[in-house]
Order: C-alpha cells, then sequence, then structure tokens
C-alpha cells in the first residue's frame, strides 16, 4: 500500500506526515482490503484548511472530505470519515458472502430432509 500526502499552498511538515501514515496503515491494513494507493491532499486557502482522502481498492474507490480553520482538526475528521466508509465497505463485503453461505445451509438441509422423507416412504 502506498501512501502520497500533498500540500496544496501548504508545507507538510514531517511530523504530519508520521502522524498521517500511522493513523490510516492502522486503520486500512486489514487483510481483505485490496488497497493500490492512498492519496491524501491537504490545502490551505486562506483561512480554510481541507484535507481529502482517496483510498483506490480494487473495483472502488473511498473518497472523504474536511474542511475547517484548522488543518490538525480537518486531518482527524477526514480520517475518521474514512475509518466509516471502510467499516462500512468490510461489512457489506462481509454481509454478501454470509448471504451465500446461508443459502447454501438451507439448500443442503432441505436436500437432506427430503431424502430422509423419501427414505421413510420406502420402509
Amino acid at each position: 500500500m502506498q501512501i502520497i500526502i500533498s500540500g496544496r499552498h501548504f508545507n507538510v511538515t514531517d511530523e504530519m506526515k508520521a502522524q498521517i501514515n500511522e493513523r490510516l496503515t492502522g486503520i486500512l491494513e486489514h487483510k481483505s482490503l485490496k488497497i493500490s494507493t492512498v492519496r491524501v491532499i491537504l490545502d490551505q486557502e486562506g483561512s480554510r484548511s481541507l484535507a481529502e482522502v482517496i483510498v483506490n481498492i480494487k473495483n472502488h474507490d473511498i473518497e472523504a472530505k474536511a474542511e475547517s480553520y484548522d488543518m490538525n482538526e480537518s486531518v482527524e475528521t477526514v480520517i475518521d470519515k474514512i475509518e466509516i466508509q471502510v467499516r462500512k465497505y468490510l461489512d457489506k463485503m462481509q454481509d454478501h458472502h454470509r448471504e451465500r453461505f446461508d443459502k447454501d445451509i438451507v439448500e443442503a438441509s432441505s436436500v437432506e430432509d427430503e431424502e430422509m422423507v423419501e427414505e421413510e416412504d420406502f420402509a
């Protein structure tokens, strides 16, 4: 996973890069996420601070934006938003597989029940 941190009209400090890397790595380290790149764009326009994160997952992109008057607050907010979206994405992936698994179990048990009924009829 490659994390690219860039600043527009703003110099990103090494401390801020380390903090962002640490938080994003902790959130995005799940095994089933096939992440190619993570792009973090920090923008300072006058007194407004904008933070944007784009996570490129195989067949899916997750994006979040946050704006405030403090850059650290914008970064924290956007990372929290990404965390929520990643959790929702993982839940959808798990639910999808769970539903298919449940259907297979129901079908298998109904076939076994039918076979038992047929055997009882012959006895």
